[in-house]
């Protein structure tokens, strides 16, 4: 089963039990997939698991039972006719608009499994719906402003920002998916973290390497002009320790001298190496 699927049964487990939660929770389901007929209101979803759902709150809400066929269930009620056309609904308790949202993503929505990426998204085929959503959306917060984007089939509403997909999902008390979420963040944030390491890592000693290659050409030009023996035992001793050490940091090759110098001493000598090394170009 997929993470949406999960989620989907997840939201259909935590179904309201206040009865003006219902008829949200039920106009919320109905949102985009109802259609009116002589005979009360058809609804066309294909997941077995929300058809049930769907007749289930119906009967507890409105006292009447659901016809099933198929893919399809029958609801003949007035009452839901005139709730379902009532723009906007009518939400009775603090909650209602909590139980409209959990029914449109369980027919309309889909979120992405976070271990791939950050993508919560609901699908409206007729765009008259979609003011509703949003504006429900912002109703529970204001920063719950999502992208849209228009499609041939119609039009979606969707968040690609990690925090407020959680706002969501916390809201909605779908706990599994939400620490499905966190975790994912936190294993992205850990490789992260490990990558740039060890690009810095890496970078670092690239840097020791080139500093190795330019001294080792440094000692090579004095000793071609015969000035090498002529430094101090000091700037030979550093050298030959920075040639047989080529990856070893400063501060690794500062203490292998005997007796150890500081990294900054190091560092000069280094230097005087190479700027001797340098001033043969200008003597040729």
């Amino acid at each position: 089963m997929n993470f949406s699927l999960r989620l989907k049964t997840e939201l259909i487990e935590g179904a309201p039990h206040n009865r003006c939660c219902k008829r949200a929770y039920l106009r919320g389901l109905f949102i985009d997939a109802a259609q009116t007929r002589k005979k009360g209101i058809v609804l066309r979803i294909a997941s077995v698991d929300a058809r049930r759902e769907c007749a289930r709150v119906f009967r507890e809400a409105y006292r009447r039972e659901a016809l099933m066929d198929g893919s399809t269930v029958l609801f003949a009620s007035d009452a839901l006719h005139a709730e379902l056309t009532a723009a906007p609904p009518v939400f009775l308790c603090p909650h209602c608009a909590a139980h409209f949202l959990r029914g449109v993503l369980i027919t309309c929505g889909s979120v992405t499994d976070p271990t791939k990426g950050y993508h919560m998204e609901c699908r409206l085929s007729d765009a008259e719906n979609l003011p509703l959503l949003s504006e429900t959306l912002q109703a529970l917060d204001e920063g719950w402003r999502g992208k849209i984007r228009t499609t041939e089939r119609g039009v979606s509403l969707y968040f690609k920002n990690s925090t407020v997909i959680e706002e969501i999902l916390t809201l909605l008390g779908a706990n599994n998916a939400l620490f499905a979420l966190i975790n994912a963040k936190i294993e992205r944030d850990i490789r992260n973290t490990e990558n740039r390491a060890t690009n810095c890592v890496m970078k670092n000693i690239g840097k020791t390497v080139d500093a190795a290659t330019e001294l080792r050409a440094a000692v090579g030009a004095l000793r071609a002009a015969a000035k090498f023996d002529a430094l101090t035992p000091e700037l030979q001793e550093s050298a030959r320790l920075r040639l047989e050490n080529p990856n070893a940091s400063l501060n690794e090759l500062a203490k292998l001298h005997n007796p150890p110098i500081t990294k900054s001493g190091l560092n000069h000598r280094l230097q005087k190496i190479l700027q001797l090394a340098r001033s043969l170009d200008g003597q040729s």
